[in-house]
């Protein structure tokens, strides 16, 4: 029967001759000899295939390696000769730590900072845009990343080392195995040896796991990702303007109101007349027989300006730089303002020549459906000076509408008596883009038209107001209207009025008119109401008559008539309103307005200037551009996957080193194969199933000397 045994350290290989070796002498201590093997002074070992000592054919030389050897050399290797008289030699404490096994944590702990530093990092850079700058970040997000790996795989390649060379202390291996073990980190082909895998799988493992590492990189660089998109931020707003009628309010039309820190006087929506020189700022006012006051004249240029801008362009107009000064730099934006301001409430009466119509206000058309086509020759008819202020109010008059009469003046002068309904009729078509009838002599003239007849009435309206400024341009949507009590809260019901005044409006009832003598900071807040109203009703007022076209008034010079075949616009009572609406939005591009004011506090002026701290109002922001995205979910799953490897790698590796009573690191280098197979001599040919193992021969402070031995067959009966 056939047996075998391992060979002793005091044993020669059996079947061979042993060389005469030379004299040994004491081996030096280990701190003596570390500092030469270090991982951190050479992690991979050289390749000793390429040695013509170590042919090809002798891959079992590759894998023998053991912890220091400064012996003089074995009969195989030759390779060193030591002194009995070299005395140790003292190694640095920084050398001693990067030998010892808390290089191997440091390294883990060095990879874990790395793993966290990286995640950190981009979540940092989650969300935002990405400029001409923050493109670095993704090549330090590279480089770090490369750190961990690093510091990860070098843990887990000291802890290889120690696992290994336990290993093949504990079970005997074939040369070509333990070529596989040692030799795997460093030739991926060795990672094919079964039996290496099968007596140690977890130091092929952790070697698989260093030649995978390069994934670590990619992986993680790859959770970073530029893409276009858009970023929403709520926050607040510096220069956001709302209206308030209130700040109209003031002791006289001369009265300098200016916003804080501004040098501009604020403007009036109207002018204003006196009875006197100084108007109400006249010292004396006080005495009663002097009937000293101040009355409505007109629109003021301002408004004016505004109006012509809107009504010209059919839209409403916006402060120059508004978007930069409200949203910011390449930003854009939307905010909510509410406010009360006058509205038209418009209500159809009438639609179809067969059509009754109906009374508005308890009031009854100036025209009817007869006198729109097809039945009459008006395709458009607007009566919007019913009741209006009349101007003059008084005659004659001298400069500042200061009356020739000697006071007291007429009790109504000045009063403001009703706001007049707008009465409008036209002729509605389906289709915009087709020819229509021009005359009653075509067969499509009866068919082409519908009359329509709609009414509208001045309010106090509750606005809701979503502003929008997207790429430097306003847009705005009304988001709730809500009509209040007429402006003046009276009816008209004649022009037949004798009371003094060039005005003859008569309106039920006369106790509710706006005074200027009684409640000047009512009067001034209506009559701001007044003058917007009026603007829109002079451009409302006109006909236009068909054959022809003959158009008369303002109206033939609005978007409200279409003038390809000078026909109102569709839905045309919408498009009043809205124009009405556009006339009130564009308030807020003429900030010297009084009206205009701060939407964080509407009682404060807001006058040219831009806003600060204090008038932030909420606001959301948003801007189109290349953003940062990190999947966090990858990076993590990556990393902890790293580290749980070299985790229990170095785990193990410490086991390694704890079980075999050493402190230094063993290594894999040329000094560790020279001493390691000293003992063992393998033929070129033939020698690459001889089992070898790894025995202790010679304890030392902090470490232990390992020499390979071959298994020594023998036969018995």
């Amino acid at each position: 029967m056939a047996s075998h045994r391992l060979q002793s350290p005091t044993d020669t290989p059996a079947g061979r001759q042993r060389q005469p070796s030379s004299p040994q002498t004491p081996n030096p201590s280990v701190e003596g000899i570390s500092h030469l093997h270090s991982p951190w002074l050479d992690p991979l070992s050289p390749n000793l295939r390429d040695s013509p000592v170590f042919s090809p054919k002798h891959d079992s030389q590759i894998g023998l390696m053991d912890f220091n050897r400064v012996d003089d050399a074995s009969p195989g290797l030759g390779a060193f000769r030591s002194s009995t008289n070299a005395p140790p030699k003292t190694i640095p404490w920084w050398k001693r730590v990067l030998i010892s096994k808390w290089s191997m944590i440091l390294c883990l702990l060095l990879g874990v900072g790395g793993a966290l530093g990286h995640h950190f990092l981009y979540d940092y850079l989650n969300g935002r845009e990405v400029t001409e700058y923050q493109r670095w970040w993704l090549r330090l997000g590279q480089f770090i990343s490369f750190v961990a790996k690093a510091n990860f795989v070098i843990a887990a390649l000291m802890a290889h080392q120690q696992v290994a060379w336990r290993t093949v202390g504990q079970k005997g291996f074939s040369v070509e195995a333990i070529d596989s073990l040692f030799g795997s980190a460093h030739n991926a082909m060795e990672l094919l040896n079964r039996e290496a895998w099968a007596k140690s799988w977890f130091v092929m493992f952790l070697a698989m796991y260093m030649w995978a590492s390069p994934f670590v990189v990619i992986f993680t660089s790859a959770t970073l990702d530029v893409i276009p998109g858009t970023i929403r931020n709520e926050t607040t707003c510096p220069s956001v303007r709302t209206l308030n009628f209130l700040n109209e309010v003031k002791d006289s039309y001369n009265t300098p109101t200016k916003a804080t820190n501004d040098i501009w006087t604020g403007r009036s929506l109207s002018f204003y007349n006196v009875t006197h020189e100084g108007g109400n700022l006249n010292p004396n006012k006080s005495q009663t027989q002097l009937d000293i006051f101040e009355y409505w004249d007109q629109p003021s240029f301002t408004l004016e300006t505004i109006s012509s801008s809107v009504f010209s362009s059919g839209r409403a107009i916006q402060k120059e730089n508004a978007s930069v000064e409200i949203c910011g730099q390449d930003w854009d934006c939307s905010t909510t303002i509410h406010f009360v301001a006058p509205g038209y409430d418009c209500k159809e009466l009438a639609r179809g020549s067969d059509d009754s119509l109906n009374r508005f206000d308890n009031v009854i058309a100036p025209f009817g459906l007869d006198d729109l086509v097809p039945r009459g020759n008006f395709t458009y008819r607007a009566e919007t000076t019913q009741g209006d202020y009349a101007r003059p109010q008084i005659y004659p008059v001298e400069e500042g509408g200061i009356p020739s009469m000697e006071p007291p003046f007429p009790q109504n002068l000045g009063a403001l008596r009703t706001e007049p309904i707008i009465w409008i009729g036209y002729a509605a078509v389906d289709d915009m883009t087709r020819k229509h009838a021009d005359n009653s002599s075509q067969p499509e003239w009866d068919k082409d038209y519908t009359p329509v007849v709609f009414a509208c009435q001045h309010r106090e309206t509750n606005y809701t107001v979503n502003l929008n400024y997207t790429g430097g341009y306003q847009t705005y949507n009304i988001t709730n209207r809500n009509s209040l009590p007429k402006i003046i809260d009276t009816t008209y019901a004649h022009n037949n009025s004798n009371d003094g005044t060039e005005d003859k409006t008569t309106a039920t009832s006369d106790n509710h008119y706006i005074f200027p003598r009684s409640d000047y900071a009512t009067y001034r807040r209506v009559a701001a109401y007044h003058s917007l109203g009026k603007k829109i009703r002079d451009l409302l007022s006109g006909t236009v008559k068909f054959p022809g076209p003959i158009a008369k008034g303002n109206i033939a010079t609005s978007k409200l008539i279409d003038q390809r075949q000078n026909l109102a616009v569709p839905n045309l009572e919408d498009a009043v309103t809205h124009l009405y609406e556009d006339l009130l939005i564009s308030l807020l591009s003429n900030p010297r307005l009084l009206v205009v004011s701060w939407a964080a506090n509407s009682s404060k002026l807001s006058g040219i200037g831009l806003g600060g701290e204090e008038t932030r109002y909420a606001c959301i922001r948003q801007r189109t551009g290349n953003f940062f995205v990190y999947q966090w979910q990858v990076l993590v799953a990556v990393y902890t996957a790293s580290f749980f490897i070299a985790c229990v790698g170095v785990a193990y590796g410490i086991f390694a080193m704890q079980r075999d009573g050493i402190i230094n690191q063993r290594e894999m280098t040329f000094s560790s194969i020279a001493v390691a197979t000293r003992k063992v001599e393998l033929d070129q040919r033939g020698d690459r199933e001889t089992r070898i193992r790894c025995w202790p021969v010679e304890e030392r402070r902090g470490s232990r000397l390992y020499e390979f031995r071959t298994e020594v067959h023998s036969s018995s009966d």
